[in-house]
């Protein structure tokens, strides 16, 4: 039978590999698997494990539930594992799997609150942790209390300058703080900051690494970020964002990826491996010539993340991953640094690694797939299966219009099509070549043709090209989308008279720009923007600096903020415009999605519409929010696309 082009309701059968960890004796991967549990109407997590030595060895689910698990860790023994999972009291525990993979147990007795990182020490598989307890006073059981004694809701006193986040939701007095899990857990040296990144000493028990935001402020300086050793007082290198620490076999160095300017706010630095010197506290850039960020910064909706690294792979070489030109890949570089080596074959993208007994995991995608787990090369899951010998999808094209890259899905069929330019958001993010997107292969399928670009301001490109659009957030942007449009129609791909805008976050602040500077396109679908930066320093998870990467501040400097901001040029709109916006959404508040809506509700002589998703959906509605909504959110701009760029009944039906 031949295969079909995807739906939108094939949404929810993707399973999404994510976290392959080999055992350190490199005969098993753990890895975890993500789906859509249609009747909770929620995703589940689960843990499988699958033989790197049995021949077409079938891959093992040990876990079983109604509750996710994530951060999975093997014991050194490579026959018993540790990961995170809520108990019956919907409290984060740690749990321990043994050898055999029957019933796990459960560990630790945590009160509510939020499990942050988790190292195990890989010579005595002592469990490092860190810990944030919910506030008293809101936490499920005092709630409760609250409802049955029919009494109020407290206020909430505020103190911080960031006190909600997106995700996470209001974020309690307590902050993250190390714990050892020793039966039961102990709380080590506890402190006022939040307690980060952490990894294990091969050599000496109970000495590790962590990392620790030292500014005055961390709220108003999060790159201020030391790496401390346990047992001293002083940082190691360079201030500046640190993630993913690792030791080095031999003891003498720690690993991290980051970048030493702690005052960068928005992430326009790339960033690189280093290490640290344990002995000395000095510290080198691996990669300081190399134009190319590490860690996988590509956009996806289907698909698992994995490890980024750095992982050693001996005591003179590490592993990593790092997105460069539309592509994610592992990477090997030396100990005495340079230019990194590309591991990572052509036609595929490489998103998380491990390495253990001289063989590499890794959880690889293609246009064609959501990602499967790998061992040197060879592919020993597929989970998406079923779904794959039933379904093909459209392979993107790649290009580039000057100095702008772009992908493409083209409908079958002769040209031009209706056209869907999609932006993505950030701004400081990338759309990968190799990655599978259900939502735009679903246009595609219904007979739009879907433009894809990285323009200025993308990372994956370079740092300048990520920081061209400082305090000019929108004009090199939009002259960089429009001139892939021009090139569409010279293709003969897109109709002039059939073109649409959309994007999500800053690619919903970009549509809400272009339509304010141009009437080129039929139709615009803004969603979970940016229109005013002014209120949205005072309303976002985020906490923007007052005179950096924008020239103004909050209070009596501006300019930038208005010259900047869509809602600016909300008069001048003359496009048919649906505004879309989640209540739930913290990283760009609803009242983002209010004003601009009322500001061109108020001029716009075309039609403009408001689509408000309430509390359950955040700023991650079109990656993770519930199934039933994701599903609604394309139908509906399936129908609202087809009603402004075609009157072909049988276009936008999926």
């Amino acid at each position: 039978m031949p295969k079909r082009l995807t739906t939108i309701d094939d949404l929810l059968r993707f399973a999404a590999p994510s976290e392959p960890h080999l055992s350190p004796d490199g005969k098993w991967v753990a890895y975890l698997v993500k789906g859509v549990w249609e009747a909770k109407n929620r995703y589940i997590t689960q843990l499988f494990l699958v033989s790197t030595e049995t021949p077409d060895a079938q891959p093992l689910q040990v876990t079983q539930g109604e509750n996710s698990v994530s951060q999975h860790h093997w014991l050194p023994d490579s026959k018993s594992l540790v990961f995170v999972r809520n108990d019956s009291a919907k409290c984060p525990q740690i749990w321990q799997l043994e050898a055999g993979w029957g019933e796990p147990f459960i560990l630790t007795s945590l009160p509510q609150g939020a499990i942050g990182e988790i190292s195990v020490s890989p010579k005595w598989g002592e469990i490092l942790f860190t810990f944030r307890p919910a506030d008293q006073e809101w936490s499920e059981s005092a709630v409760e209390a609250r409802k049955k004694e029919n009494k109020s809701a407290p206020p909430r006193v505020i103190e911080r300058l960031r006190w909600r986040q997106e995700g996470s939701g209001w974020l309690p007095k307590a902050t993250f703080q190390l714990y050892l899990y020793e039966h039961p857990e102990r709380p080590l040296k506890a402190g006022k900051r939040d307690r980060g990144s952490l990894c294990w000493s091969p050599e000496k028990e109970e000495r590790f690494a962590f990392t620790e935001n030292i500014a005055d402020d961390p709220d108003r300086q999060p790159g201020a970020v030391g790496l401390f050793v346990s047992g001293k007082k002083t940082p190691l290198g360079p201030l500046g964002p640190k993630s993913n620490l690792s030791w080095s076999p031999d003891g003498k160095y720690i690993a991290y990826l980051g970048h030493d300017h702690p005052d960068e706010l928005w992430g326009t630095w790339n960033m690189h491996l280093w290490v640290v010197n344990v002995a000395t506290g000095k510290a080198r850039d691996l990669t300081p010539g190399w134009d190319v960020t590490a860690g996988d910064l590509a956009l996806g909706e289907v698909y698992g993340r994995g490890d980024i690294g750095p992982v050693w792979e001996s005591e003179t070489s590490l592993v990593f991953v790092a997105s460069d030109k539309g592509e994610v890949g592992v990477y090997r570089v030396g100990l005495e640094g340079g230019v990194p080596e590309k591991l990572t074959p052509e036609g595929c993208s490489e998103v998380g690694v491990s390495v253990a007994a001289g063989k590499i995991a890794t959880l690889r995608l293609t246009s064609q797939d959501a990602g499967d787990i790998y061992v040197d090369g060879k592919r020993l899951t597929q989970h998406n299966d079923t779904l794959t010998r039933e379904v093909r999808f459209i392979e993107p094209v790649a290009f580039s219009v000057g100095d702008v890259p772009c992908f493409a899905l083209l409908p079958e069929g002769d040209g031009p099509h209706p056209t869907v330019l999609y932006i993505h958001g950030g701004p400081h993010l990338m759309y990968g070549r190799w990655h599978l997107f259900h939502e735009y292969q679903a246009l595609a399928a219904a007979g739009f043709a879907v433009l894809y670009p990285n323009p200025r301001g993308s990372k994956g490109y370079g740092e300048a090209w990520t920081g061209a659009i400082k305090d000019n957030w929108g004009e090199p942007a939009m002259a960089d989308c429009m001139a892939v449009v021009d090139h569409a129609i010279a293709q003969g791909w897109s109709d002039p008279e059939r073109l649409a805008v959309m994007g999500g976050s800053y690619g919903g602040y970009l549509t809400g720009w272009i339509i304010g500077h141009t009437d080129r396109f039929a139709c615009a679908i803004a969603e979970r923007g940016v229109y005013n930066l002014q209120s949205f320093g005072g309303t976002s998870d985020f906490c923007q600096q007052d005179h950096g990467y924008f020239s103004s501040n909050h209070t009596d400097d501006t300019e930038s903020f208005r010259r900047n901001s869509p809602i600016t040029y909300a008069g001048k709109v003359k496009t048919p415009v649906l505004i879309v916006h989640s209540e739930g959404d913290l990283r760009c508040p609803i009242s983002q999605g209010d004003e601009y809506f009322r500001a061109v509700k108020r001029t716009n002589p075309a039609e403009t519409l408001y689509l408000r998703y309430g509390p359950e959906a955040s700023h991650e509605l079109s990656r993770g929010g519930p199934p039933d909504l994701r599903l609604d959110r394309q139908k509906r701009f399936h129908a609202y696309l087809k009603q402004y760029l075609t009157k072909d009944t049988s276009i936008g039906e999926s």
